[in-house]
This record gives C-alpha cells, structure tokens and sequence, in this order.
C-alpha cells in the first residue's frame, strides 16, 4: 500500500463584512474557497435586506485572486458606482447590494494548514488542495471519538464523509446508523430516537448520523440536547441508560443564521460542532472533475467516453447539484451514449441553453433509441418532473401527496427514492429549507 506523504500550506483567511445597511457589523470569513451572500438562509452571509436577492453574489478564491459573480439578482451588483456580472476584487473594495454595502477583506497572514497526500478518503474523492485539506481534518477528527459537524451544500457529500469518519474510527466495527431528519415529526421523533429499538439504541456501539440536523423539530431539540450532555437515555421512571454512540451532523442551512432566527438551538449547535468541516462546492473545485467523473463511471459500470471534449463540457458547467448531479447526468448519459446520441451531454447539462439555440427537443433525442429505451427515457423525466411538482403542490406534506397521487404511502415513497428525489433536496430548490 502506497505511502501518503501530507504537505503543510499557507492559505489566508479572507471575508466579506457589511458595512452599510441593516446588518452592518455581520461577518463571514473563511479558509475555504467559496462564501455566498443573500437572504437565503443557505447562505454563508445572510442579510435580512429586502433589496438582496435570495442568492445575490458569491465570491470564489481562485487562483488569480477573488472572483465576484452575481447569481442573477433582481438589483443588481454595484461596485464604484458600475454594475457588475463578475469581476476580480481585492481586499479593501466595496460592494453594493441593494441597500447594504459589503467590504473585501483578507487577513495579511496566512494560516498553515496540512494537505493529505491521497486523492480519496473513504468515499471521497478530489485532487484538488481544497479537497486534499478536507481529507486530512477528516482523518484528524476520525482518530478522536468527539462529535462532529459537517457543512456543504447539498450533493456535496456529506454522508460520504461521515461513512468514512465512521470507517476509519475505533468505532468501524459499530454500526453506521442514518436519521433522516427530514422526516422527523414531533409526534413521533421520541419513539425513532430514543423508544425501545430507536437509533440511539441501534447505533450503540457505533455512529449516530444526524442528515441535515437543521430539519429536526424545534420541539425535540431539547431532549436531544439532554441525551448528547449526558450520554444517557431516560428508560422510565427515574431509570436511564448510558448510550454509547459517536454523534455525527450534517446540514447544508447555515446553522447560525437558524440560530438567530429561533429556529435552532444554540446550545445544541456548540455540543454538535465540538469538530466542524465543510465540504466546497464542485464549481469551486472543478480540478477534481477528471478524476470524479473517472471514479463514477467506473462505479456506475458504464461505457460514458471520457474525452477531452465531455470533460471540457464537464468543466464549464457550475453543477448546482454538486457531486450527485455530475452522477446522475453520467447514469442517464450513459443509456443514451449506447444508441449513438453524441449530444447527451449538452442536453442533460445545459438542457435550458439546448432549447434557446435550437437544440434537440427530448423527442428528437429519444428518436434514435429502440420503444422500449425510449419509453424509459420519457417515463423517467416525467416521474422527476411530476413527483417534483406534487411535493411542492402539497408544501411536502406525504400524506397530502398520497391522496393528491391516489398512491400508496409505500408506492409514493418508493417512487421517490427509484427517481433520486429526496425530502431536503426539494425543499432546498424552493428555498423552505
């Protein structure tokens, strides 16, 4: 087995702070690569100004310095009096949007951070620094039994890097036990979580991973609390039970924005975050693309054609949808590569630009496909789209879904989950969550 040599790096910190407007004096800063500015809560910088767009800016470390982009705001992005798309900044520049006005500032020394050698952990995949950066905190963090944050944008991961925590722990041999907050309610959060066969009890041993903790009821954050402080359990009267699992959270919400709207417990939030690393985003390190789209071809045992012209295609996309959108087009575009259609990638890509320059409709592109392909296809599209749809009709209450469907609860569930739709990642596309 090779031997991984880690490196250490200078990287300076650097932030956005406002300084005009109704939240002056708030501040992010960050090693990372990537802040986000608006008044979505997913946000790295959230602003209560009307005048902000919900994703107004973001601003990338890149190699030839800070690169500002407006996100398709509704007033724009002023700098100097001049409107911009997006520009290079340096420290001291000053930024307008709407009625608040931020200020670029970066720290005049750099904070040595260690690189790991490898190009994967566990599950995990990325060259680049960022991701390298990652690797090592992760592999720091996994060899202390302590609990553990972990931030990023939805698709970047974060289950993966918790799996891999888990795997290389002492806990490994312990079982790896998922809550999906999302369909948490306070009527019956108590019985999954704590009741007789609850994932506490299940992931004794082990590793309690809470996915996307910020969806947890307000109204169940309290004996959550009491459990993670006291590492017991109540098991009736007077009685409780030591529990002995590693905590792990994930949440793609920025936690301390819910923290100060109520919704959020502080104090949950510190005994969560005793370790906290975030995962960056595929746009801010599209290095990694080459060997990631390489690993889940392999993984998805397709023949995608990986040359320099996809990966090109590839590179140039800001994949919203991060690691997990770049899998889903290579699983879809490898049944279409299979019947000769050379122009699946820009459809299932830039499917929007496709349509304005006059490319393939979706009939067009299934035309060269035998029936049975085809129908595949168009079904698979429609369910996406009409499951997606219903959600958002029925505000993602399942039970209103079920009788909006005429389905079952298990076949609406089942439905969703063949067609990669998940609770969070819709309520995220509508900005609910």
């Amino acid at each position: 087995m090779p031997v991984e040599h880690a490196k250490r790096v200078q990287v300076r910190e650097w932030s956005l702070e406002v300084v005009g407007g109704p939240d002056k004096g708030k501040k992010a800063s960050t090693l990372d690569g990537l802040l986000r500015v608006g008044g979505d809560t997913t946000n790295d910088l959230v602003l209560t100004d009307g005048t902000v767009s919900r994703r107004h800016i973001e601003v990338e470390r890149t190699q030839s310095g800070l690169l500002l982009r407006d996100l398709g705001s509704r007033n724009g992005t002023w700098i100097e009096g001049r409107r911009v798309m997006q520009v290079y900044v340096e420290p001291g520049d000053k930024v307008q949007l709407g009625k608040t006005k931020i200020a670029v500032k970066q720290q005049t020394r750099g904070t040595e951070i260690e690189v790991a050698g490898g190009e994967a952990f566990g599950d995990l995949v990325g060259a680049s620094d960022a991701m390298r950066a990652v690797f090592s905190e992760l592999k720091r963090v996994a060899k202390e039994d302590m609990n553990l944050l972990i931030e990023g944008e939805t698709g970047t991961g974060k289950e993966l890097a918790a799996r891999a925590v888990h795997h290389h722990s002492g806990r490994r041999f312990g079982t790896f036990r998922v809550v999906d907050c999302s369909l948490l309610d306070a009527a019956t959060a108590d019985k999954e979580l704590f009741g007789p066969e609850g994932a506490v009890v299940q992931a004794d041993g082990g590793t309690l991973f809470f996915d996307e903790i910020a969806e947890v009821p307000l109204q169940v954050q309290p004996r959550l609390l009491r459990v993670i402080e006291t590492r017991e359990m109540p098991v009736g009267t007077g009685k409780s039970k030591p529990i002995n699992c590693r905590i792990i959270a994930s949440s793609a919400r920025n936690l301390m924005e819910e923290i100060e709207q109520n919704r959020f417990r502080k104090d949950l939030f510190f005994r969560l975050a005793v370790a906290k690393v975030r995962l960056p985003p595929l746009r801010t390190r599209k290095a990694d693309i080459p060997v990631l789209a390489q690993v889940l071809v392999k993984k998805l045992g397709s023949q995608v054609e990986l040359s320099a012209q996809t990966l090109s295609l590839l590179e140039g996309y800001e994949w919203p949808g991060n690691v997990r959108e770049l899998r889903n087009v290579l699983e879809r575009g490898a049944l279409m590569q299979q019947t000769g259609n050379t122009s699946w990638l820009d459809f299932l890509v830039k499917p929007e630009t496709s349509k304005r320059e006059g490319g393939a409709s979706l009939v067009e592109l299934v035309g060269g496909m035998v029936y049975h392909e085809a129908k595949d296809r168009v079904v698979a599209d429609f369910e996406r789209g009409y499951f997606a749809e219903i959600m958002k009709r029925s505000n993602f209450d399942m039970k209103d879904a079920e009788a909006r469907t005429g389905l079952s609860m298990q076949s609406l569930y089942r439905l969703l989950k063949k067609n990669g739709l998940r609770m969070k990642d819709l309520k995220n596309a509508e900005g609910l969550s």
